[in-house]
């Protein structure tokens, strides 16, 4: 993969910044999440056929599926409500990848906006659920009220 287009590069940088912030803060579920998204980026930037410009990519969906998978069984397991925003966000890439294996008509400027769309809200749930935390993912102090919970 090259860094030709201002998207591949803003990219980039909204990955690094919630996945750092999200290493920095973060408590498990928001550790796991961040090191699934940098693995399928990279993993994506790899697998990605530069001689397929358009519709779906069999190894990328394959990516895709996989980091889906991950981020439904953090939601699963998590006690958090981000996770459940992100699969959301990255479920909809999936069901758009899909779409396009349907009719390869779907691939066009949409199409392509939408995924990326869905990219960064997947990125800003992980990027907002770390904020919550405190640095170091230390578990917030239990309150009277959190054994009611």
């Amino acid at each position: 993969m090259t860094f030709g287009a201002l998207y591949q590069w803003a990219n980039l940088v909204a990955l690094l910044l919630s996945t750092g912030v999200a290493l920095w803060r973060g408590r498990w579920p928001e550790r796991a999440a961040a090191t699934a998204m940098i693995l399928a980026w990279s993993a994506s930037a790899v697998l990605h056929n530069a001689d397929q410009l358009h519709g779906p990519q069999g190894l990328i969906m394959a990516v895709d599926l996989a980091l889906f998978l991950v981020l439904l069984s953090i939601a699963l397991k998590s006690d958090r409500w981000w996770p459940m925003w992100a699969c959301a966000f990255h479920a909809l890439t999936v069901v758009l990848a899909l779409a396009m294996l349907a009719d390869p008509r779907v691939w066009s400027r949409s199409g392509f906006i939408a995924s990326g769309v869905f990219s960064y809200l997947t990125m800003l749930s992980l990027f907002l659920g770390a904020l919550g935390q405190k640095p170091g993912g230390k578990p917030p102090a239990p309150d009277a009220a959190s054994r009611l919970t």
